[in-house]
């Protein structure tokens, strides 16, 4: 969800409200095979993305090899192509799909192995683990970054008790989510009295928000952020128009937070049950009563969630997460903005 403050803007987590499943038991020392979805994520046939026909996985898996990121050939010319003389990567394109980020086919990110501290629902030790999956996050996506010309700089944290002592640059935490990204000082905002309606069920959990969160951190140093700000005040943020783009720029927080769980699912302390806890938590993230219809559905949400970690419909196929992949700009189908 993304709202303005005076001056500001923040994107703001989509959360699981109740969704206390039980850790699932296995080694955390291999990716993950499969991982069950939830009744409620029923995969639509569209293809997310054009060009390619590409039609919807209907399970959760992850590449059994997992490499850093190489360079392959680019897209067709059916894709628009970025103009080199824009100033800088999309804050004067007409299209936000037409960032350099998702013009080159099959580009991923890189694998890391994370060291994550041990999980504690307490303010220090919530903070501490956020700001080692963060470090972990900037280890993943630097050379992505790197290798399209941009410089990653880390997101700032603040992971205070109470949501209403953070007084940053988004303003007051009002905004009944229990986490969001400032786009202003570009700092995660994670309350701890917020979050621990969302924490109390396990570390996954908790780490499923940070990392979507994180994906917007990236839409920011990408450039997408700022042509979303323009595009949606042309539009108005709460038209229908709006609300469209507003669910682009989640769904795709989304597959990037998926494609991390894709390439790095069992290595270190991301584990199965940490990835099955993330699908979990998104699979119950979507538009809540009486709210604008600015996130998506839970099917969508989980459905690009799925496709960021593992973009094709036959479970065994051995493909790697691409930002190519998470471009909802590129939806070929409206059942797949929802």
């Amino acid at each position: 969800m993304t709202r303005f403050w005076p001056a500001a803007l923040a994107a703001v987590a989509m959360v699981a409200t109740a969704c206390g499943a039980a850790e699932p038991s296995g080694s955390a020392d291999t990716p993950t095979a499969t991982a069950p979805s939830p009744t409620e994520m029923a995969t639509p046939t569209p293809s997310p993305v054009a060009p390619t026909s590409i039609p919807t996985p209907t399970s959760i898996n992850t590449p059994t090899s997992f490499n850093t990121p190489t360079v392959v050939p680019t897209p067709t010319a059916s894709r628009t192509t970025w103009s080199p003389t824009v100033s800088g990567p999309v804050r004067n394109d007409p299209l936000l799909g037409s960032n350099p980020i998702h013009l080159e086919q099959g580009y991923g990110i890189s694998a890391v192995n994370c060291r994550l501290p041990a999980w504690k629902l307490q303010v220090a030790a919530a903070k501490a683990y956020y700001s080692a999956a963060i470090a972990c996050h900037d280890r993943a996506w630097r050379g992505t970054l790197a290798h399209f010309g941009l410089t990653l700089t880390s997101p700032r944290l603040w992971a205070g008790a109470r949501g209403n002592q953070y007084a940053g640059g988004c303003g007051s935490n009002d905004t009944g989510r229990e986490a969001f990204y400032c786009s202003v000082d570009e700092t995660i905002v994670m309350p701890f009295d917020t979050m621990r309606s969302i924490a109390r069920y396990g570390e996954g959990y908790a780490l499923a928000v940070l990392s979507h969160e994180y994906g917007h951190h990236l839409q920011q140093q990408a450039g997408i952020f700022d042509a979303y700000v323009a595009r949606g005040r042309a539009v108005g943020y709460s038209s229908q128009a709006g609300q469209l783009l507003s669910r682009q720029l989640e769904l795709q927080a989304w597959c990037f937070s998926g494609m991390f769980y894709g390439t790095n699912t069992g290595r270190g302390s991301i584990t199965r049950s940490l990835s099955r806890q993330a699908l979990d938590n998104n699979s119950h993230a979507g538009d809540r009563p009486g709210e604008l219809r600015q996130h998506g559905t839970n099917r969508n949400i989980a459905n690009w969630f799925k496709w960021g970690r593992h973009p094709s419909m036959d479970p065994s196929a051995r493909v790697s997460p691409s930002v190519y992949e998470c471009n909802p700009w590129a939806a070929r189908d409206n059942g797949w903005l929802q």
